[in-house]
């Protein structure tokens, strides 16, 4: 449904304060903000960053990158570029989702639509400049409650896709490796599992329902997304968990303290299952 600027501006900062309620973390505004589109200089945590700008800049994208590696305590442009594209993207995405799954509509997530702030070395506040949304439901149904209709999902899909993905976070991949050396695999890798945790968040607080949605993602996901990583359901305790376990390591246990994610790919099989099993137990 296509709406007006002004109607578009309400829905999403209506759909935003419901997001915020559930999950207070996503912090995002759907008003203009002041913004740095260019400089040679990091801006401080908290100041927005105009994100078509930073991602056309690769200089200013790679001082940006070494400045919130060192902030989690790298010097290592991988590590620091790894991190700092799955703090992006998870960000993006899971905004994304969260007002669709809980609000009937989903913001437009491309680049030139978008600004970031920074905290500690990661992604953390999301403006909206130019508020778009792909209206999917009306009034306060939850847009993908069950049954979810085939429609429904097609159309987030492709906006989803189109929007965040191809119009924003393929660029940030692409500039991110015009400046620094690290395989395109695992950049993907990363934003594979920053959806993937979006979808988990929303279950964990939404219901099970969400795993549809997760699911008819993965299914209808196009050639780069394969092979990145499945889901995988497991029970424990008359307890049932929904998992993510992804085919390649960010580089998290690179950091100081060396710890891994639990999907770590490095990790084996069983082990990884057998601490999800016994997360459930201990739920």
């Amino acid at each position: 449904m296509n709406i007006d600027e002004g109607t578009a501006s309400f829905e999403l900062t209506r759909a935003l304060e419901t997001v915020q309620q559930i999950i207070p973390y996503l912090r995002a505004t759907a008003h203009e903000v002041d913004v740095v589109s260019s400089g040679a200089t990091v801006p401080d945590d908290g100041i927005y960053i105009a994100c078509d700008s930073l991602i056309g800049d690769a200089g200013w994208l790679r001082a940006v990158i070494m400045h919130t590696g060192r902030q989690l305590g790298t010097e290592d442009p991988v590590v620091a570029a790894s991190l700092f594209v799955q703090s992006y993207s998870y960000r993006v995405l899971t905004l994304a989702l969260a007002c669709a799954t809980t609000s009937g509509v989903a913001p437009d997530s491309s680049a030139s639509s978008m600004a970031i702030a920074l905290k500690g070395g990661r992604v953390s506040l999301v403006a909206y400049t130019k508020p778009e949304v792909l209206v999917i439901s009306a009034g306060d149904q939850m847009v993908l409650t069950p049954p979810v209709a085939e429609v429904q999902l097609e159309s987030l899909f492709d906006f989803i896709h189109a929007r965040a993905i191809d119009d924003h976070l393929t660029h940030l991949i692409d500039a991110t490796r015009s400046t620094i050396r690290i395989g395109e695999r695992l950049l993907w890798g990363n934003v594979a599992a920053s959806l993937a945790v979006a979808f988990r968040t929303m279950e964990g607080s939404l219901g099970d329902w969400v795993q549809d949605v997760g699911m008819y993602f993965v299914e209808h996901a196009p050639a780069r997304f394969q092979g990145l990583g499945s889901f995988l359901t497991l029970e424990n305790g008359g307890r049932r968990g929904w998992f993510w376990e992804r085919t390649n390591c960010c580089l998290y246990d690179r950091l100081p303290g060396n710890v891994r994610c639990a999907d770590c790919s490095r990790t084996p099989s069983d082990t990884r299952r057998e601490a999800y099993r016994a997360s459930l137990e201990g739920s």
